[in-house]
């Protein structure tokens, strides 16, 4: 039996379908990075209330130092659990608004009372699209060269590698999941926690001056939902705003107690609402969690931590 050597036009070819495959790989990969890019750009958008329920976080040594990753999970409205792209920005507890594409569920962005996380970032989205759509063209062309009679099969090498690169970004079994995943663990109680370190504060009637050290704290009304005139973010949320006088209040702290479903924030100026508080009197206002309750307003801080009854 005579086995023959492969010739130099064999490895040629050979060579060849690995470069084409490549390349298919490499404009499919770029394809596909833009048609998402552009169904989440063009496409709509839905927001789901939530609360981080977890945080945590691996720093391992990279080629240029240390490098940090993280892993939040938030618990959704609906009781989902979410995967946000927000890193340290958010902390346990927190409520956050996540914006996710009505036709990948992937997030878009989050927004919490301080902060917003941009993970559809226009000018990526610009660049990403510009490039895909030139790197289309290319490919279209030649693909139209490559698809005259009797010279067809030399685009298989190619179809394979976009086949492939599609495969990789668009599937859950690579980097086309969405952003729900099963589990998540429930969100932890700081209240409690709280509670069990610096024991039961001073706790003041409902409708009562709150007095912690030389600041005097009374809440003159409460309501549901934001201000008028805030920032059409803060819509989003669920809102709790109060308006309150205070005398010596300085730098005393003003919080809301948390309870089992998270922890309220306050939104800084309530989010360029008229009227916000200025140190004697005006509005506050918190972003709440979903079916949070409010019990107490903290005024102080630790040894001189007072609670107002606001129910």
């Amino acid at each position: 039996m005579v086995v023959r050597e492969p010739d130099r036009k064999d490895s040629q070819r050979t060579i060849a379908k690995i470069v084409v495959f490549a390349l298919g790989i490499v404009w499919g990969a770029v394809a596909a990075f833009v048609g998402r890019w552009t169904v989440e750009g063009l496409a709509g958008v839905y927001d789901v209330r939530a609360v981080i329920s977890e945080r945590n976080s691996t720093t391992s040594e990279g080629q240029h130092g240390p490098r940090t990753s993280y892993e939040v999970l938030a618990i959704g409205e609906d009781g989902r659990a979410i995967e946000l792209p927000t890193r340290d920005t958010f902390g346990l507890a927190d409520p956050v608004v996540a914006r996710l594409s009505s036709v990948t569920d992937r997030v878009l962005s989050v927004r919490g009372a301080t902060d917003v996380v941009e993970a559809h970032h226009p000018w990526e989205k610009i660049t990403a699209m510009s490039l895909g759509w030139v790197l289309l063209v290319l490919a279209a062309i030649v693909l139209a060269r490559l698809a005259r009679p009797g010279i067809a099969w030399k685009s298989l090498p190619f179809l394979a590698g976009l086949a492939f690169a599609a495969l990789v970004v668009l599937t859950p079994v690579g980097f086309g999941g969405t952003a729900y995943g099963e589990v998540s663990d429930p969100v932890p109680n700081f209240w409690e926690l709280r509670r069990d370190l610096w024991g039961p504060p001073p706790v003041f009637a409902r409708g009562q001056t709150a007095v912690s050290g030389d600041s005097a704290v009374r809440v003159l009304d409460s309501r549901s939902g934001p201000p008028e005139g805030a920032e059409a973010w803060l819509s989003g949320f669920h809102v709790l705003t109060l308006r309150i006088e205070a005398s010596r209040f300085g730098d005393s702290a003003l919080e809301l107690s948390a309870d089992e479903h998270g922890e309220p924030e306050r939104v800084k100026d309530c989010a360029g609402a008229p009227g916000a508080f200025d140190g004697t009197t005006g509005l506050v206002c918190f972003v709440v969690p979903p079916g949070y309750r409010a019990e107490y307003l903290l005024v102080g801080k630790l040894e001189r931590e007072v609670l107002l009854k606001l129910r």
